[in-house]
């Protein structure tokens, strides 16, 4: 059997190598058992307690008499962590939290929880230029009697334009017009949510809420020949690709087999798979 003018013989002993161990993602989870002490700075933006059990579980954050027509649970401003910085260089797949409401004055009920990836237009001492590319969400926040409710978005970082569903804010008179969804995913200042619809007007309450468990998500990026996206070439990239042969129907994007874009599954694909086995 042959593939183009090279014998499948050759490809044999790759063929049936087992396969290396796929390249996991790589989630960080803010734990509060060292609190104060954590990496993100994570609050409502009020003092905040640490209740020893109750958590999703065990220890957690909590916050009671949050006056506030809109909690935005977020890490600290300016602080440089994993939660902050170069969401493409980091390649960030995913961002989430797990919230829990105790107690509100008179409804939580009916609100998406959205996040916001936070910029300081590059002057974080002056406030009235600060803007934001945010998603709102499909879940909404819980009511009280909820139990522990998690929240996760995808964060499409390595995106050049801004994706869909994703949307800006202006936050002063001084932020600027058409703000750059590349500027904002390479210089995040801050990751924070929102109950609710951030262009949306509601009454203020008084909260009492709990936080548990933020978390960010890296995903090592597709390396030349992963035709799967597992982080790894191994024997299941070579045979998709023997499994994909000849012309690509369309869109391009139905044939991931056709590693250099060419139209078609060819020899040179396969060679890209080999010559990258990891």
């Amino acid at each position: 059997m042959r593939f183009g003018n090279i014998p499948f013989a050759a490809f044999s002993l790759a063929a049936f190598m087992s396969g290396v161990s796929s390249a996991a993602a790589d989630t960080f989870i803010e734990g509060f058992d060292a609190a104060p002490n954590q990496v993100g700075g994570w609050s409502y933006g009020i003092p905040v307690t640490y209740p020893t059990s109750g958590g999703n579980p065990g220890i957690y954050q909590r916050t009671q008499g949050l006056d506030s027509f809109a909690p935005q649970p977020r890490a600290a401003p300016g602080n440089v962590s994993v939660f902050t910085g170069n969401y493409r260089t980091a390649n960030v797949s995913s961002v989430g939290i797990d919230l829990k409401t105790f107690a509100v004055d008179f409804s939580a009920a009916d609100r998406p929880l959205t996040v916001m990836l936070m910029s300081d237009n590059g002057t974080p001492a002056i406030t009235n230029d600060d803007w934001a590319a945010y998603k709102i969400g499909a879940a909404l926040v819980p009511v009280p009697g909820d139990p522990w409710k998690p929240f996760d978005f995808d964060i499409p970082s390595q995106s050049t334009v801004l994706p869909t569903g994703w949307h800006m804010l202006l936050l002063g008179p001084n932020s600027p017009a058409n703000p750059d969804w590349n500027y904002v995913i390479t210089h995040v200042v801050q990751l924070k949510y929102f109950y609710g619809d951030p262009t949306n007007f509601f009454i203020f309450q008084n909260w009492t809420l709990g936080i548990d468990n933020p978390r960010i998500t890296t995903t090592p990026p597709a390396a030349p020949g992963d035709v799967n996206g597992d982080g790894v070439v191994n024997v299941d990239d070579l045979l998709a690709v023997i499994s994909a042969w000849g012309p690509c129907p369309a869109p391009p994007a139905s044939c991931p087999a056709d590693l250099d874009n060419s139209g078609a599954v060819s020899v040179d694909d396969l060679l890209l798979v080999i010559n990258h086995w990891s």
